[in-house]
Formats: structure tokens, C-alpha cells, sequence
């Protein structure tokens, strides 16, 4: 595969809420703050787990900021590579993938939604 290691010191602004994506990421270091188009807090990235695939699987811009809450390292996954691998995965597993990204998207409308029914 064609990645490379990176690093960042606590604090440090990955990406920003509509930038590009040109990059996913695997953290096998440190933790990740994500947070909403209002700023605020709404999850985390932990040691192993890829973020930053979103945006470029479903080809929208990034629709969240992420931050290295912690000093961190990752493997940098260039979009052809993460697209490339993509490609190769069965009807199922992209089908899974893709609905489970549009449930996220939707979420926090659907959550505000709900809540105004009652």
C-alpha cells in the first residue's frame, strides 16, 4: 500500500469542516477530537481506527473538523489508494459501508427532528 507514517502534537487541526479530502487516516497513536459544523465536541478517533473516509467514499467535502487531542501518529491513505481498495470490496460490503455513512450524515437532522415531534 502507498502510505506514510505523520505525525501531530496535541492541538493540531488535521482537516477542517469543508476542506478536500485527500487523505484518510489509520491512528495507530494518540486520540482524535472530532466536531460538528457548530464546533462542538462529537467524537473521538481511537488508536486503530480509520477517519477521514467518509467524505472521500461518498465525494463531499470534509463535513467535520478533526483535532489531535493528544500527540499523535497515523498512516497518511491517499484517496486513489482508499478509493483503489474500495473498488475491490463486494457489492455487500460497499452497500453496508454506503448506508452506513448516509445514516451518520442524516443523523443529527434526523435526531433534531425527532426531538421537535414530541
Amino acid at each position: 500500500m502507498d502510505m506514510e507514517q505523520i505525525s501531530w502534537k496535541a492541538g493540531t487541526t488535521i482537516y477542517r469542516l469543508g476542506d478536500e479530502p485527500d487523505f484518510a487516516y489509520l491512528l495507530t497513536e494518540g486520540e482524535i477530537e472530532i466536531f460538528s459544523n457548530k464546533g462542538k465536541k462529537v467524537g473521538f478517533v481511537n488508536q486503530d481506527e480509520v477517519f477521514g473516509e467518509q467524505s472521500i467514499l461518498l465525494e463531499t467535502k470534509r463535513t467535520i473538523t478533526a483535532k489531535a487531542s493528544k500527540d499523535s501518529k497515523a498512516l497518511k491513505i491517499p484517496k486513489k489508494t482508499l478509493l483503489k481498495d474500495y473498488l475491490k470490496s463486494s457489492f455487500l460490503i460497499k452497500a453496508i459501508l454506503r448506508s452506513t455513512y448516509m445514516r451518520l450524515t442524516n443523523l443529527s437532522s434526523t435526531i433534531k427532528k425527532d426531538l421537535e415531534s414530541f
